[in-house]
């Protein structure tokens, strides 16, 4: 009996010591000559294979070791389709300065904000080989900050949850476009069954205004409150509204809060990522005291500040990792991509030895492939 009970414990033992570590291949984009495909684990990173593609700055990879990228700056402004290590297509008839990019589910077509080009397109997209430009809306608007709100700049793009449009009565599938220039997330109607030239509806009528000056640049979700934020880049606050629909099926927004990120007031607001527990939120900043911002999150979802740490320089887009454990900050100025352990009681960041170095390229997003 006893060398059963010494065996039983033996494998309990190994059964808490032989926990399965998850491997994630990732995606770097940059402003410089390369996009890295490399792995992170346990803290570090591993197998860097750095691939030949100019100034793409936003990934976005997909099945089969393909990677769909934008790239802001001349000359090589436009999006691109990546297979392995060679380029499959670039499309250059796009609005200016594209700075991200999204599918809507499996639909065959690719979507940008166009910052500059204060626009959307979208692209024919088969077998990850991007085609030609179907469709553009554009706007025009702009705000009280001059030189960053002389005309639209659309920034982000983001369809609302599935899980969020069916507990609240909504139908159909919606789009949001945050507008840096004109202080305005826009509303937009996705045809499903329509020809390409019509995917997108523009919805002015339900596009909803943020206050003047503001910037609005990320948004994120959160499903389990049925809540939008939306990080402002120029003013450095996170709004939170509550989502719900009109009687027909179309989105409403309800202001419920206005906290301030950064107090410093840069003006140099970038990301916004809710944490996978949904307990902790956190925020970017640059241009003056760079670093992350931490808040805790209600039961009600809305949101506290907790804290602030500082990173390399001038940190954009960042990635949480699945598992909770880590926060990953592309530091454009730092020429890395920055680690940090997260506390999982508090959601406090600490920064750790772990980064990956990227020579001259300034990495700008961190994606799952």
């Amino acid at each position: 009996m006893k060398t059963i009970r010494l065996l039983l414990v033996s494998l309990l033992v190994v059964g808490c010591t032989t926990k399965s570590v998850e491997t994630l291949p990732l995606c770097v984009g940059t402003y410089g000559d390369h996009i890295y495909k490399v792995s992170f684990c346990e803290g570090q990173f591993s197998d860097v294979h750095p691939v030949a593609a100019p100034d793409a700055s936003f990934v976005l990879p997909k099945a089969g070791e393909v990677v769909l990228a934008v790239s802001e700056h001349d000359p090589h402004s436009g999006i691109c389709s990546l297979r392995g290590d060679s380029l499959t297509a670039f499309n250059g008839d796009i609005g200016g300065s594209p700075c991200y990019l999204m599918q809507v589910d499996s639909l065959p077509y690719v979507l940008t904000a166009d910052y500059n080009g204060g626009s959307i397109s979208v692209f024919a997209e088969r077998d990850g080989i991007v085609g030609q430009r179907v469709q553009t809306v554009r706007y025009h608007g702009h705000g009280p900050v001059r030189g960053n709100q002389d005309q639209a700049h659309v920034h982000q793009l983001k369809t609302i949850p599935a899980s969020i449009a069916a507990s609240c009565g909504m139908r159909g599938t919606w789009l949001l476009a945050t507008d840096l220039g004109a202080d305005s997330i826009h509303v937009l109607r996705v045809n499903r069954a329509a020809d390409a030239d019509s995917l997108l509806t523009d919805c002015p009528a339900l596009t909803f205004a943020l206050p003047a000056g503001s910037g609005p640049r990320h948004m994120e979700f959160n499903e389990a409150q049925g809540l939008l934020y939306c990080l402002t880049e120029l003013s450095g606050d996170v709004l939170t509204w509550q989502i719900a629909a009109t009687d027909d099926g179309a989105p409403t927004f309800r202001l419920l809060q206005n906290v301030k990120a950064d107090e410093v007031d840069a003006g140099g607001s970038a990301d916004i990522h809710l944490h996978p527990s949904g307990r902790f939120l956190y925020t970017s900043h640059r241009l003056k005291e760079d670093g992350i911002s931490v808040f805790s999150v209600g039961p009600d979802g809305l949101l506290t500040k907790t804290g602030r740490v500082p990173t390399e320089g001038h940190p954009r887009h960042f990635f949480l990792t699945p598992d909770g454990r880590y926060l990953l900050a592309a530091c454009r100025d730092g020429h890395c991509v920055q680690v940090f352990t997260i506390d999982e009681a508090t959601g406090a960041l600490t920064p750790t030895d772990s980064r990956l170095d990227t020579g001259h390229d300034g990495p700008v997003c961190v994606a799952l492939r």
